[in-house]
């Protein structure tokens, strides 16, 4: 006789599947959500519970049997009790009600308080948990050959997943077909397969640097000129035949890696969604997309360039279309990027052909004004080296470099080595600057978030200066008439505590990004370009393992915080909450709630087009840190009449005004 027991809460709860067939209906799979109180505490994540909550209501033996069918179990109410905070989190939004009972097994130890178990026929139907046992995933060469599987299908293309203990994960999607052959330097074209093995990362688009190789030991899936993937990171799997009563699609964060243009890659287990995923409780997809020669040349009719930008529109397309099915709403779509990524969010937020497919943007050191050319400047760089192998125009040209081997071509990169987008009308159609001063009308009119690292320029430059050097020479790193005002102004002057090595780092800070930045920002405030505007600037940053010139964009463990840089790329694992993949320790307490503030904030932009989360949302989840501080502070709205800038930090958070004001005119003149 099976212990036909159900489980009524008082509380909340949340849920999560994996391959998943079996159903009381056999027409349809059943909604399912992952369940994970993420605490931010990455240390101990593979300690904490996670389970599947499936809202389908079935019989006992189709709960087991759907159980078993993800290789998993009922779960206990040993773990049950664990995801208390889960099933709070639920009830606030109203995907089940105090009343809704579960089945569950009780085992032969633990027994349930009668308050909370009731019998229940075998033929009744409930909805029901089961456990999950997949691991957590902790390192970036990770197998997941044998992982459960999950599949949804979307637009009769059927995708096979798999899940870890944070998320389901579907890696390596193509959102376009591969850009080679009669496709290289042509637009994307749509993908036209049925079936789509998404269980692990395809390799990655062709380049030189961290990810040109597996060297650093961050890139093991090797380089591909086929390489239009996007990866979707989940926490709900809706039903393939919904109800009214089904759980609300999630917020869905887009996320586009940097590399200054010419290289990086979505894969990047920097960015892998698990922790940002159960900490927001949104979709988080990040893409892959042409890179340096491949994805900006730009010559003329028959090669027009801006493929990169081409690329991001399409897997925005592919989003739009088809992310509702993995359990993301399209209609709450935030683009967000940093550093070359941050300005391809300021490439969508301008391009007239990415309209309707965000509602939010957030631009992490991207600067203010993407660097675009003409096509004479950009053919008057290139065509030197490409005449080599081409020396054609027009249709014959772009069929020669059709026929070329794509090693070929990348090699042209180690000798030009900017790439930019190209004014064309249609992808490009004029700067930032002018593009913002129109007003609504100018652009894409969504919810916009910029911000800055005090530093930036530390780990840009890395070791191409160094920190007892005597001479402070801008003009070697900005050009010498730039050089002359900014040695002219002497608001760089170094002095016994303003050494000329950070003298050198806030004038190519400030030159690169910071400047630009804030041109782009005061534009938007005075047009009313936004509805709204936020704008922040980090003073807590936690390097990246591989990118940390002289170990001092860190600080080291046990210490409260004694001065560092707060370098470029100090904000990824913040955003991401990464470090455990890469073995990074906890320097202090404040680590954990710094970052867990800073995905709550956001997971709320994403959400509603403001970084400042409900109170009553915060109770729900049990984010009492987060609360703890914004209880008391308010992220104000960016305007021309109150340009207030967050000065983001745990738990000394304040507002302030834009960073080197005066400096910056010197840099714009």
């Amino acid at each position: 006789m099976k212990p036909n027991t159900s489980y009524r809460l008082g509380a909340s709860v949340l849920l999560a599947n994996s391959l998943l067939k079996v159903h009381a209906s056999p027409q349809a799979s059943p909604a399912v959500s992952l369940l994970f109180q993420n605490d931010g505490n990455w240390t101990n994540y593979a300690n904490l519970p996670s389970a599947l909550i499936f809202y389908d209501a079935v019989t006992f033996d189709e709960a087991e049997a759907i159980c078993r069918a993800n290789n998993e179990t009922l779960l206990s109410s040993t773990s049950l009790k664990a995801l208390t905070q889960q099933f709070t989190y639920l009830e606030y939004l109203k995907d089940i009600t105090p009343t809704t009972r579960y089945w569950i097994s009780t085992g032969a130890t633990t027994p349930l308080s009668s308050s909370n178990v009731s019998q229940a026929q075998p033929r009744e139907k409930l909805q029901f948990l089961c456990t999950n046992s997949a691991p957590h995933t902790t390192i970036v060469d990770t197998d997941f050959s044998a992982s459960p599987r999950t599949t949804v299908t979307s637009n009769g293309i059927v995708y096979t997943g798999t899940r870890d203990h944070l998320t389901f994960r579907f890696m390596g999607i193509p959102y376009a077909q591969p850009p080679v052959g009669p496709l290289r330097f042509k637009d994307p074209e749509p993908w036209n397969g049925t079936a789509v093995d998404a269980t692990f990362f395809k390799p990655v688009c062709l380049q030189f640097g961290f990810f040109g190789s597996d060297d650093f030991g961050l890139m093991p899936w090797g380089n591909s000129e086929d390489c239009l993937n996007l990866h979707v990171f989940t926490p709900y799997i809706p039903s393939s035949n919904p109800s009214k009563s089904a759980p609300a699609l999630k917020p869905v964060l887009f996320w586009i890696h940097g590399g200054g243009n010419t290289q990086g890659t979505g894969e990047d287990a920097t960015f892998d969604g698990g922790s940002l995923v159960s900490r927001t409780d949104s979709v988080v997809v990040t893409v892959d997309h042409r890179l340096n020669i491949f994805g900006y040349l730009g010559l003329d009719d028959a090669i027009k360039g801006n493929y990169a930008i081409a690329d991001k529109v399409a897997a925005l397309q592919w989003v739009h279309d088809n992310i509702a099915q993995f359990g993301g709403d399209p209609e709450r779509v935030m683009i967000f990027g940093q550093s070359a990524g941050g300005s391809s969010v300021i490439e969508l937020v301008k391009t007239p052909k990415a309209r309707g497919l965000f509602s939010a943007a957030i631009s992490q050191s991207g600067g203010g004004s993407p660097v675009w050319q003409n096509y004479t400047a950009a053919a008057a760089a290139v065509l030197p080296e490409l005449n080599v192998f081409c020396n054609s125009t027009g249709a014959e040209r772009l069929a020669c470099l059709q026929a070329l081997p794509a090693d070929t071509i990348l090699n042209i990169t180690n000798t030009v080595t900017t790439w930019m987008g190209v004014v064309d009308g249609e992808y490009v159609v004029n700067d930032t600057v002018s593009q913002v001063s129109q007003g609504p009308s100018g652009v894409n009119s969504v919810a916009y978030m910029a911000g800055f690292m005090p530093e930036e320029g530390e780990s840009l430059l890395g070791t191409t200066i160094a920190p007892n050097m005597t001479e402070f020479d801008p003009g070697s790193i900005v050009g010498e008439a730039l050089g002359e005002k900014i040695l002219a102004s002497g608001l760089w002057n170094p002095s016994a505590s303003f050494t000329p090595y950070n003298a050198t780092i806030y004038v190519y800070t400030d030159w690169l990004l910071t400047c630009p930045a804030e041109e782009m920002i005061t534009a938007a405030a005075n047009a009313d370009t936004f509805p709204s505007l936020y704008v922040y600037e980090m003073q807590r940053a936690y390097a990246l393992s591989y990118f940390d010139a002289y170990d001092l964009c860190t600080f080291p463990v046990g210490n409260i915080e004694p001065p560092y840089y707060r370098c470029h790329s100090g904000d990824l694992y913040e955003v991401f909450g990464t470090y455990y993949i890469f073995d990074q320790p906890v320097r202090n307490v404040r680590d954990i709630e710094y970052t867990t503030m800073i995905q709550d904030m956001w997971g709320s932009f994403a959400r509603t087009g403001n970084p400042n989360p409900p109170s009553a949302y915060l109770k729900a989840r049990g984010y009492q840190s987060t609360l703890d501080v914004l209880s008391h502070f308010t992220w104000p709205q960016y305007t021309a009449a109150s340009p207030r800038v967050a000065q983001l930090q745990y738990p000394g958070i304040s507002t302030g005004t834009l960073p080197d004001i005066g400096r910056c005119v010197i840099i714009d003149s």
